[in-house]
């Protein structure tokens, strides 16, 4: 569940400076989730670009698959490989191998041992063997991945869940059906109010008393902390104590312990979970913190700063990303390779740039 709740989490927080290239909305989601996932127990891959077509390197640099496809997608701890050829959707496993060959007209990551997929009128499920498991009959959903044993499903515009069996479980009424999480799943009314609806159908208020600490798909607050007075934005913690003082334009989410913060000249600094402010206030930008490095840029080049503001790694880069698995992704002279913690390159920029990628 955790794959689908980080995808859900990213979809509607703000991900610092990073453009996202000309692809649909769906795998976007999976994009910026993928930042973010731990480490998969399989080889860690990175997907590289070169030619203008996408393969995936093992941490020494060496290409494990070969550069021949038109998108790839990690996930299922890289056994399974979304990939595209000749504008068809299919699956390869970590080592390249094709598990099932690209003839889909659009398709999703496995979730669940099953994969929405389309026939490109319809959407339905296969298994991990290629085989149709629900069959084609659903129209484009939000999401259609498999989540506690039931999927969000769409018919005549009409939202609702299905088993793995592809039984309508909970009727399609709804406007919008987000995955289940804790049970019990986040959907839309035909008023366009939220409400929670249980495995047993039971639809109930979206107040407190049915939230409880349940964590929603999509979370109940994108920016939890949030506040904003006649001065500016600030943030406050858990215990409903003033974090970051509302001073600032923007105030991003805690990452890592850490508060970045846009102050009204447009410079950047950030704050500790105990309120101090350790990074002045100064720089042209900063990413959120990850493995304790936050990249941050001065003078249109990227480097990287330790939690305590110091300079951990000078401004070089044309292009940093956040640290992932101890290795980041950087760009110089309009090449892209990955650097460690002491900012050497591990993997030397060789590559075609392509900024949505890390090792998983």
């Amino acid at each position: 569940i955790d794959f689908i709740y980080l995808r859900l989490v990213q979809h509607i927080q703000f991900f610092h400076r990073l453009p996202l290239p000309a692809i649909s909305m769906r795998h976007t989601t999976y994009i910026i989730l993928i930042v973010f996932l731990t480490a998969c127990k399989t080889q860690q891959l990175a997907v590289i670009k070169l030619n203008e077509k996408y393969g995936c390197i093992n941490r020494k640099g060496e290409i494990i698959i070969q550069p021949i496809w038109e998108y790839i997608l990690q996930g299922d701890e890289n056994k399974h490989l979304l990939v595209r050829k000749d504008s068809l959707y299919g699956y390869i496993d970590s080592k390249g191998k094709i598990i099932i060959k690209p003839k889909f007209k659009s398709a999703d990551l496995f979730s669940e041992g099953l994969a929405a997929v389309s026939n490109g009128e319809k959407y339905g499920y296969i298994n991990m063997k290629g085989d149709t498991i629900i069959n084609f009959q659903f129209e484009e959903n939000a999401w259609g991945n498999f989540s506690q044993g039931f999927a969000d499903v769409i018919l005549n515009n009409k939202s609702g869940y299905i088993d793995k069996q592809g039984n309508i479980v909970i009727p399609l009424i709804f406007d919008v059906c987000y995955p289940f999480n804790s049970g019990v799943g986040v959907v839309m009314d035909t008023l366009g109010e939220f409400k929670l609806v249980t495995k047993a159908g039971i639809i109930l208020e979206y107040n407190d008393d049915n939230i409880g600490d349940k964590e929603l798909l999509p979370p109940r607050y994108a920016y939890p902390g949030s506040f904003k007075t006649e001065t500016g934005q600030g943030r406050v913690n858990e215990m409903g104590d003033t974090v970051v003082p509302p001073l600032f334009k923007v105030t991003g989410n805690l990452f890592d312990g850490m508060y970045i913060v846009e102050g009204k000249t447009g410079k950047w600094g950030a704050y500790n979970e105990k309120g101090q402010l350790v990074v002045e206030v100064k720089y042209d930008g900063i990413g959120h913190y990850s493995e304790g490095l936050g990249h941050f840029e001065l003078g249109n080049k990227w480097g990287y700063l330790d939690k305590k503001g110091r300079i951990a790694i000078k401004p070089q880069f044309d292009v940093a990303n956040p640290f992932k698995n101890g290795l980041a992704y950087v760009e110089i002279n309009g090449k892209a390779g990955f650097i460690n913690r002491k900012g050497d390159f591990v993997i030397r920029p060789a590559f075609e740039p392509y900024r949505h990628t890390g090792f998983y």
